[in-house]
């Protein structure tokens, strides 16, 4: 389920590594990192799209944010001089002039890091410009986590006595408000992985181990509690596991992201240029992918997730408990490469690069994660497979989920999926795919995830690895004004329009 089909492929990997024949390689082995344009993800890149373009034109909306930074700190452009700098940079023009409240400005966003100025041409004054995306969703409050993220991993420390009583408080005030007739209803189905008289004997595999059915029983309470308003999908993958921790990472340094509850799929905003919901993803399989390698297809990886549907699932072709036992295997590919080119794509500083990789990867050994096709060690149980647990606001879910048959194609007698994943049928057999897009992967009011380790060890010290791997890039990311480059090229050449370049080791 890196893809869910267990068999052999050969893909290239990002960047400086070559195509190697592969024995054994399955969905897992970060196909969807090859290749890339290494380019600087500047505004006037991310602005030349299509589906961006129209909020340009006159009276059209405008889906981006241009700010100046003043003495009072940074305030919005208004609305005719946003529309005018956006114009422009529409059409790949990065150093132009533009008429304002009754000056002339020189505007410069040439600076490869995407930053702006703008200059007054009759005086010479020259201000900082910065662009946010002005976004469909705000971050979630910080306080929600106590209502409706999750328990935190065993490794969380418990809440001090006030602290706990005020979470308690609030998970009982929100238990009483009152829900809507449509959640009301979902709530009366249940669990997704229960419902339609569903059977539990892909459970079987589970006997005798007991850390994977105590992983199991705390998906089902979370199935239970976030059912209302939430649909369920189960994305399994192994030694991509360092590259989603390395994302989540990032994303808690940058964007206060909650990695103590997951690893984050994907976090390269610009990779979803071409794909911003699911209808192009489904549109681009058909036209490009489905005679050359289908979801195997690097670009189709870069922005898709394979997943099932039901915590019992039985296929086709995958069984989850029997996927999160038996893990994935994977040989002759080296991922060292991989992480060095991810961490450049985050931003590290090159000279920084290689010797953070190594420390990375050091880290990950002495908390039991397997790194061995990172040339580091394998864990010492064998079992190198990660399960995620994948909720999405049900109202977000034909923006973001398509129903699919093996290898990707659509299953259309499933679709709208939505209309199946909200009736009380069985969703055992059925698998689907997931834009892993960040704009809604790191809103916790959008998406939420949780995570289970097959190995015990790293399952216990996931959060303690997590603490460990944000100080380490919170110092080398801690000066401003890198973290706001590193910030704005992640999120495609503008920021969020909630983004702040405070330190955000507090908020993860």
């Amino acid at each position: 389920m890196g893809c869910l089909e267990s068999r052999a492929s050969s893909h290239g990997t990002h960047g400086r590594i070559p195509p190697k024949p592969t024995e054994g390689l399955d969905d897992d082995d970060l196909g969807w990192l090859t290749g890339g344009d290494k380019s600087p993800v500047t505004p006037a890149r991310a602005l030349a799209s299509t589906n961006r373009n129209s909020g340009y034109r006159e009276d059209a909306p405008l889906t981006v944010r241009v700010q100046i930074e003043l003495e009072g700190g940074w305030k919005d452009c208004s609305t005719d001089e946003m529309r005018a700098i956006c114009r422009q940079l529409a059409k790949g023009e990065v150093v132009f002039q533009i008429h304002a409240r009754g000056q002339n400005y020189q505007v410069d966003f040439s600076r490869a890091e995407g930053g702006g100025t703008q200059t007054n041409i009759s005086t010479g004054k020259a201000r900082r410009l910065r662009i946010l995306d002005a976004g469909e969703e705000e971050p979630v409050p910080e306080e929600d986590v106590a209502v409706g993220s999750g328990d935190a991993p065993e490794s969380t420390p418990a809440p001090g006595a006030d602290e706990g009583a005020d979470a308690l408080g609030m998970m009982d005030a929100a238990a009483s408000a009152p829900v809507s007739p449509e959640v009301a209803l979902q709530k009366s189905y249940g669990p997704q992985s229960k419902r339609g008289g569903a059977s539990m004997h892909p459970y079987k595999v589970l006997e005798g181990n007991e850390h994977a059915k105590k992983c199991f029983a705390k998906f089902e309470e979370n199935e239970a509690r976030l059912c209302g308003e939430w649909a369920v999908f189960y994305h399994s993958y192994s030694f991509a596991a360092l590259i989603y921790e390395v994302h989540a990472a990032v994303g808690s340094v940058l964007f206060r992201f909650r990695s103590q509850y997951a690893t984050l799929p994907r976090i390269l905003m610009h990779e979803f240029k071409e794909t911003p919901d699911i209808s192009y993803l489904m549109k681009r399989f058909n036209e490009e992918f489905a005679e050359n390698k289908r979801d195997h297809h690097p670009d189709f990886r870069r922005v898709g997730l394979s997943v099932m549907c039901s915590l019992a699932s039985t296929g086709p072709e995958a069984c989850v408990a029997m996927v999160f036992i038996a893990g994935y295997s994977c040989k002759d590919l080296s991922f060292r490469s991989v992480l060095e080119n991810l961490l450049e794509s985050c931003y590290v500083p090159r000279a920084k690069v290689r010797k953070l990789a190594d420390e990375i990867i050091a880290m990950s050994e002495k908390h039991g994660l397997d790194v061995s096709q990172f040339g580091g060690k394998a864990c010492q149980s064998g079992k190198a497979g990660h399960l995620m647990q994948l909720f999405i606001k049900r109202k977000l879910v034909d923006k973001l989920v398509y129903a699919a048959k093996p290898y990707g194609p659509v299953d259309e007698e499933r679709m709208p999926i939505s209309q199946w994943l909200d009736s009380n049928k069985s969703t055992q057999v059925g698998q689907a795919r997931v834009l892993a897009h960040p704009k809604y992967f790191m809103q916790a009011n959008c998406v939420r995830m949780f995570v289970a380790s097959a190995d015990p060890t790293f399952h216990r010290n996931r959060q303690a690895f997590q603490d460990e791997l944000i100080r380490k890039l919170s110092l080398i990311l801690a000066e401003p004004s890198l973290r706001e480059r590193a910030a704005t090229g992640i999120y495609g050449g503008m920021l969020p329009s909630w983004w702040t370049a405070e330190d955000q080791r507090k908020h993860a």
